[in-house]
């Protein structure tokens, strides 16, 4: 099957032989430099060659004309036509003349300039119905495509800067070629010979835009583990491409595309996307229609099935391939979204049972102390059963202390119970009671290896949120300081606090005196699964800043300072 597939593509893949015109009305196209000798005008000849005085002759195919009417299009230097025996008007740019029953079997346009000069003869043959339907109206046409065009490559650009996925980088750039490409081809629109730097120029940008074309189409199909031999002749073509671009720069012109259709293209990537389907990508359905609908427009002007010009023919074809495409990627992203949603529920999950692993330890921290005291009260209880000593004040002493570290216990369940317990709504609270709740969790933690905390409220704070959720923020920078403390031995271990209002906003900073963040590394501590510690989720920071960002409507920050790393939450 693959092979069937590899040799309908090479079938297609025929030489160019380009038409001297579409519609076949013109037999002849030749030049006279003498006024009397005419022949071949061949661009190689003609691209360097300098003349003062110049006949154009061109042979009509009365045949041709005689059911039809068509419209023959001149761009040439109207100030040096000295002779010509067409009736012709002048409209825009160019010389308009009615090809009928009634036009003379050759036309002759004679040019003489004040100074030697390359001959400038440009024409085109149109239909009737793009005379009277597509031509008065081709500023609206250039200005919609361009505009749909433009949108798209900003619209994808963004969209990658924020998801960061190669396919929209592609098809941005793509678009982007694509627009240039359009640009230069009405710009050489209105010049009678084409000059060889811009048409260079306009070669690199019609290539560029077919290999980023390859490279979307790879990237959005993954194509390399979905569809191995599909991603096989993608690759070909992103080669003949790229040693396309190296050609235009030493020949000048291109040369794969000299050869080769344009259609082509369309068709691989077309195929590609009708592979994917069958492969059961769904995704691929609105992808495969866009180049395919592409494919039809440019196959059905090579063929001349539809009565447009290439110009016209590309400038619809282009902007309503780029509507379906929005329709492709949007589909995509959609599906990204909702892939992002469920990381998110799973990541918060893998946060809860964290945090309950953290309360555990906590709780067993806070519980070491007291439960010894207890082991002490019994043990003393039992000596004085062994040694028949049973006085009542001391039996009511022991049972008093008991009930006081029970209660201390009790006390400790209900604190870690309500800072883990989720709040239904919004309140207003105040940052240093959420900031104390936090120290209160992790003091015995903090008592244990000796490290100095302190709180600095330089100006009282309150905003609206969930309190808990701030809470378990602050309890993580905490955590990490604690952690960062004690794993680089810090000596005389420190964790300052602050708080200020600052421009109506709320600002928290945890500052430690454990030498900071290495460089490479403070710029990624907030992304998911990303740890410098040995056995670190990475969930943790990455949970802290989707808290503040998407609960508070905040912003979290992290910076270096001469002691250590500071991390900040501003609301």
């Amino acid at each position: 099957m693959k092979y069937i597939l590899l040799f309908f593509i090479l079938l297609l893949t025929t030489i160019n032989a380009s038409n001297v015109d579409k519609y076949n009305n013109i037999d002849a196209f030749v030049i006279s430099e003498n006024g009397d000798d005419y022949k071949n005008i061949t661009y190689e000849e003609y691209k360097k060659k300098k003349l003062k005085d110049f006949t154009i002759k061109m042979g009509i195919n009365k045949k041709s004309l005689e059911e039809k009417v068509y419209y023959l299009t001149v761009i040439a230097d109207m100030k040096s036509l000295v002779y010509t025996n067409a009736k012709y008007k002048i409209e825009d740019h160019m010389m308009i003349i009615k090809l009928d029953s009634s036009t003379p079997s050759d036309l002759y346009f004679k040019y003489s300039y004040e100074k030697e000069n390359r001959a400038k003869f440009r024409f085109n043959v149109i239909s009737s119905f793009e005379y009277k339907n597509v031509l008065p109206f081709e500023g609206i046409l250039y200005g919609l495509a361009y505009g749909i065009i433009f949108s798209a490559f900003i619209y994808y650009l963004l969209i990658y800067f924020s998801t960061r996925r190669r396919c929209f980088l592609y098809y941005s750039i793509m678009q982007m070629f694509v627009l240039l490409s359009l640009i230069g081809f009405v710009y050489f629109s209105f010049k009678p010979y084409p000059e060889t730097f811009p048409q260079a120029l306009i070669d690199i940008f019609e290539t560029s835009a077919f290999l980023f074309t390859f490279l979307f189409t790879k990237e959005i199909l993954d194509s390399k583990k979905q569809m191995p031999f599909i991603n096989n002749i993608l690759n070909l073509f992103v080669f003949l491409n790229l040693a396309d671009i190296l050609a235009i720069l030493v020949f000048d012109f291109s040369i794969l595309y000299e050869y080769i259709y344009f259609y082509v293209s369309f068709l691989v990537t077309s195929i590609a996307g009708f592979v994917s389907i069958l492969k059961g990508n769904k995704n691929a359905t609105f992808y495969t229609l866009g180049w395919f609908v592409l494919f039809c427009f440019v196959f059905a002007y090579e063929y001349e099935f539809i009565p447009l010009s290439g110009i016209y023919t590309i400038h619809i074809a282009a902007p309503f391939e780029s509507l379906i495409f929005s329709f492709a990627l949007a589909f995509m992203l959609q599906d990204l979204v909702k892939k992002q949603h469920e990381q998110e529920k799973m990541l918060m999950h893998k946060s809860k049972l964290a945090s309950m692993g953290e309360m555990i330890n906590n709780i067993a921290h806070q519980w070491r102390q007291p439960l010894m005291h207890l082991g002490y009260i019994n043990m003393n209880l039992e000596m004085s059963s062994e040694q028949n000593e049973f006085e009542k004040e001391f039996f009511v002493k022991k049972i008093k202390e008991s009930n006081t570290q029970i209660k201390f216990m009790s006390k400790t369940i209900d604190d870690f119970s309500s800072f883990y317990e989720v709040e239904k709504e919004k309140q207003n609270f105040l940052v240093s009671n959420a900031c104390n709740l936090a120290i209160n969790i992790i003091s015995s933690t903090l008592k244990k290896k000796k490290i100095e905390i302190e709180l600095d409220l330089k100006s009282e704070c309150e905003i609206k949120g969930y309190e808990n959720e701030y809470a378990q923020v602050v309890l993580n920078f905490l955590t990490n300081s604690v952690d960062v403390l004690i794993n680089r031995k810090i000596k005389n271990p420190k964790i300052y606090i602050s708080i200020e209002l600052v421009a109506n906003k709320s600002i928290l900073k945890v500052i430690d005196n454990a030498g900071g963040v290495k460089e490479e590394n403070l710029n990624r501590v907030f992304e998911s699964y990303y740890s410098t510690k040995k056995r670190g989720s990475g969930i943790g920071l990455y949970m802290s800043q989707l808290i503040i960002q998407s609960h508070f409507n905040g912003e979290i920050k992290v910076h270096n300072e001469k002691q250590g790393a500071c991390f900040s939450i501003e609301v």
